[in-house]
Formats: C-alpha cells, structure tokens, sequence
C-alpha cells in the first residue's frame, strides 16, 4: 500500500517495491491535498502492476502519459517508471525553463538576470539539444563566443558562465545528466576591471552633484547614496519615512541583499546631519501622506544612472566608473576617515569589514599627499622671561 502523509515540507507518498524496501516520493508545499492522494492512487496501482506483471489500469496509463516532466522523472529515479526517451526536462530549453520555474525563492531581479543567461545558452546551444550531450570542450567554446561573437565584456562572461555552470548543477543533481561540462571551468570570480575601478567622491564633487541637481527629490536620492551609504535602488526605494526616527537620528534600512542572512534583514544606521539636512528638505515638500520616501516617485525599474550622468554633465564633472557603488564605498572611507572603528562602519552600512576591504577601501588623493609632504615641526613655545 502507498500512504500518503504530509508533513513540514510538503506531501509525501511512501511506497514499497518489489525488493527495493520503502521509498519516499515528495511532492512539496504546492501540491494540493486532493491531488496527493490522487497521485498516491496511480502509484499504488504502479506498484501493484510492477508485482504482478500486468498493466495498471486504463486511467493510470493515460494519466503517465499527461505526467509534467519533472514529476516523470521523480518516477523514473524511483524505479516506479522506465525512461521512454527523450523528454522536455532533458533537453536545453525545457529544462531551463523548468528550474526557472521552480525558483520561487529568489528575487524578480536574480531571476531577471538567469532568464538571460538561459537566453544566451540557448541561442549558442539550440533548445531542443539534449542536455547530456553538452561536453567541457564545448562549454569552453560557449565562454569564447560569449566575448567573441556574443561581444560581452570580461566580468558579463564570467557572470554568464558562472550561472550556466549552476544551470548545469542543478540537472546533474536531479540526475538529468551524468557530468557538468562547466564543473572545471575557472576565473568565474567577478573582479573589478580598470574600467571599474574604485574611486573616491569627495565631499567638494558631492556638493557640486547636489548643487547641481534639479529639485529636492535627486538631492534626496545623491544624499542617501552618497552620506546614507545605501545601496541603490534596492534599498533607497523600499526606505518609509516610518523608518526615519527624526528624534534619535536613526534610520531603520531594509537589506535587500542581505535578507537571506539570519539577523540581516534590516539594519540600523545613523541618520547623518548631511543626509537630514537633504531628506528635511525633501520632506517638506513630499506629499504628506506618502508612505515611502521615494515611491511611488522612482522605481526598481528607474534608470537612476541615466539621471545621475545628466546631472554630473550639468556640472562639469566627468562620471566616474561604477557610480552609485563608488558613492557607497567613498562613505565607508570617509567613515573609517573620521575615526569611526570598521566593525561599526560595516554594521552601519551593512557590510562585512572584509567585503569594505576588498569591494570599498580607497587611497584618496588626500592620503598621497601626508605620505609625501615632509612633517610639520611644531615651533617651540617662546620663552617666558622672568617675573
């Protein structure tokens, strides 16, 4: 008999084979009570076929032939089924687009980001090509052509790779293949190129970027990136001003990127008389009954570099690489400048102090300068005479 029980993660259908013991099949969370147990029917008769070495039922045969591929293939590892051929979940494209479904645990933006290495896997590679039959040797020619004929730069190529790489993972887990052809590949590590270089933003180019910006609104934006130190737009666009404790000068962050991480969903960071300064002017002439601080005025989907880029170019400054991470990383500097330990700047900014020194620590042009010029001897008090 197959029982059919559900616990913390979901149904699940245990069942015996001839000679093979208990084997539990899982069903997860998404699936329905009723349908459970209609699955637990079929595979009760599979198995009563299997012992007796008749067919099952007319309607269990004609339900294995509607079977989604992904459940298909849960039978096929179980012995409960043979592998007929090819299915949609062994080839390129179906399979992509079965474990982009199955990710319902990621953000809209990291699935943004795999749909497009799909994208491009796919158009290399063809949809229909079996997913077994994709060597090492042809994954190093995917890499070259990514920065070839694909015309991607260093860092999206490894990024492509890297998350083809975990494509090819998750198949060789679900045994959908024996190998990963992107298992060997190395230098998958996205660095900063010369083109992305970290340079600091002084506290004269900031202003200048603030003097030029068309109304309070961009001011805002440039002084939570820039003295917030908030990650942009993940974490200035979800900012309430609920979270603005005008009383105690704290602000209550939520951490986009950091809320997989226990105790890292939000953090708390002062609210810096730069930044009050520019949020208070805001403030007063935000509608007074709007919840967030930016919405609904920017969205995710706002291209903020495009604003930022015609604001520098209206004062004369040439943009710098990386713009929003390098006003971040000029705060951690200036931060640790001020004499602020790197613990309480990382908690501050929502940060590892290692992660501040490999992604954020800078050599300013004012760090130069005390190297090079001679020290200052102090004058001797002039002496006093004698009463």
């Amino acid at each position: 008999m197959a029982s059919v029980n559900k616990d913390s993660k979901g149904w699940r259908i245990e069942f015996t084979l001839p000679g093979q013991g208990r084997k539990p099949l899982r069903l997860g969370k998404a699936i329905g009570e009723k349908s459970a147990r209609e699955i637990g029917r079929h595979i009760e008769r599979i198995v009563e076929s299997k012992k007796t070495g008749l067919p099952p039922a007319a309607d269990t045969q004609n339900w294995l032939l509607g079977l989604p591929d992904k459940l298909r293939n849960q039978l096929i590892r179980l012995g409960l089924i043979e592998d007929s051929g090819r299915r949609a979940s062994n080839l390129l494209g179906g399979f992509l687009s079965e474990y982009l479904s199955s990710r319902t645990d990621i953000e809209k933006s990291t699935k943004t980001n795999l749909e497009t290495a799909k994208r491009w896997l796919v158009e290399f590679f063809g949809e229909q090509r079996e997913l077994d039959s994709i060597t090492p040797g042809e994954a190093d020619q995917y890499r070259i052509w990514l920065g070839s004929v694909g015309k991607q730069a260093p860092n999206t190529v490894k990024r492509l790779c890297g998350r083809a790489k975990q494509f090819f993972r998750a198949a060789l887990r679900q045994r959908v293949i024996r190998e990963n052809p992107f298992h060997g590949m190395k230098k998958l590590i996205v660095g900063a190129s010369p083109s992305e270089r970290i340079e600091h933003i002084d506290a004269v180019t900031a202003q200048r970027v603030l003097d030029a910006c068309p109304n309070t609104h961009w001011r805002a934006i440039f002084a939570l990136a820039r003295y917030g130190g908030m990650r942009v737009p993940s974490e200035i666009v979800l900012l309430r001003w609920a979270d603005i404790d005008w009383t105690t000068g704290k602000i209550l962050v939520n951490c986009q990127k950091t809320k997989k991480h226990e105790g890292k969903e939000v953090r708390i960071t002062p609210l810096f008389p730069e930044l009050r300064r520019e949020l208070e002017a805001w403030r007063a002439e935000a509608p007074k009954d709007r919840e967030f601080v930016l919405k609904p005025a920017i969205s995710p989907k706002t291209n903020l570099r495009t604003g930022l880029i015609k604001i520098l170019k209206r004062a004369g400054i040439k943009p710098w690489p990386k713009l929003y991470q390098n006003l971040r990383s000029s705060r951690v500097r200036e931060l640790r400048n001020q004499g602020f330990r790197e613990n309480i700047v990382a908690q501050w900014l929502g940060h590892s102090v290692k992660i501040a020194d490999e992604h954020y620590d800078q050599i300013t042009d004012d760090q130069f300068r005390r190297a090079v010029e001679p020290e200052q001897k102090e004058e001797p008090p002039p002496s006093q005479g004698a009463a």
